[in-house]
């Protein structure tokens, strides 16, 4: 399978070339950074009533010092679908000054540990 040469389609071919079956849901993480805690608190209730039953986390990270959002989503990894999650995510925390980070996912034999 192809995809388009940009960062979102380079991660899936790389899980594809990984062996990872792409038409199997599995839980993805997508990111979004903030400078201050009270813009990831806003973003987080934006986003938990935008995406109904997935998971919403806020986190002072160590390694960078910003409040990062993480939504955890279980989602077959298709390409148009992560790309609209990270567009709403984006349209979420603009109001916000928050900026979309990427999203990944823990490699399958990972989860089961």
């Amino acid at each position: 399978m192809a995809f388009p040469n940009d960062a979102n389609g380079e991660l899936l071919s790389l899980m594809q070339q990984e062996g990872i079956d792409l038409t199997q849901p599995y839980m993805l993480d997508f990111y979004v950074v903030f400078g201050s805690e009270k813009q990831g608190q806003l973003t987080a209730e934006a986003v938990t009533e935008a995406f109904p039953g997935a998971g919403v986390f806020l986190n002072l990270s160590e390694d960078t010092g910003q409040w990062e959002l993480r939504l955890q989503q279980e989602m077959v990894p298709e390409y148009e679908a992560i790309g609209a999650i990270e567009a709403r995510l984006a349209e979420l925390a603009k109001p916000f000054k928050g900026k979309t980070d990427g999203w990944g996912m823990l490699e399958p034999e990972d989860e089961e540990e």
